[in-house]
């Protein structure tokens, strides 16, 4: 009886470990980028993929071009073809030179001196690990196994609610890491697309 009990206990608190580690990988993966660890990110993230990935939803929402999976380009007008083909390269330079384990802590950092400086935003590193783990909670819009090996969080914007980032990790030997990474606007009530500030 005891070995069953053994062996129940021990069957639960893995399943519990399962079901908490893409949690806490992504909590883990938001304090490396706070505090600048290039080697944790490097390890925990696919950084071609997340690329890929990325790299299309922000030329979406800074260019206003069709999403490419959803639209053709070829039956857009010539400024529409112009954005995507000049617009989407400039998106595409930039995704590949700041989406990096380095460049995502750097652009943390200036985020982060805009919000201190120019918006007079307050200091969340003064906050309790706790105040920021009910605030991270709180902006979280869906998370879901979609199989055994992966994973799906979609997280509010900590300034702009109707911008969602969309993740997904898979689970690669013991470590969950992530593979896509999406920014989504949310819609407003007349279906038109909510702006970047």
């Amino acid at each position: 009886m005891k070995r069953l009990l053994f062996r129940a206990t021990l069957l639960t608190l893995a399943f519990a470990a399962y079901i908490a580690a893409p949690f806490a990988s992504a909590w883990w993966i938001r304090e490396a980028v706070r505090n600048g660890d290039a080697a944790y990110l490097e390890n925990k993230i696919d950084w071609p993929a997340v690329r890929v990935t990325l790299a299309p939803t922000i030329g979406k929402l800074i260019l206003d071009v069709p999403d490419p999976d959803q639209a053709p380009v070829t039956g857009a007008g010539l400024w529409q073809r112009f954005k995507v083909y000049m617009g989407q390269g400039a998106v595409n330079r930039a995704v590949e030179s700041y989406v990096t384990p380095e460049g995502l802590t750097k652009l943390f950092n200036y985020r982060k001196m805009y919000r201190d400086y120019v918006a007079g935003q307050p200091d969340e590193s003064k906050l309790t690990v706790t105040d920021r783990m009910k605030r991270m909670w709180a902006r979280v819009k869906r998370a879901e196994f979609t199989s055994l090996t992966t994973f799906e969080i979609d997280m509010a914007d900590k300034i702009d609610p109707d911008r969602v980032y969309l993740a997904k990790l898979a689970l690669e030997g013991i470590n969950w890491k992530v593979k896509e990474l999406r920014i989504k606007t949310l819609t407003t009530a007349n279906n038109t697309p909510a702006k970047f500030l």
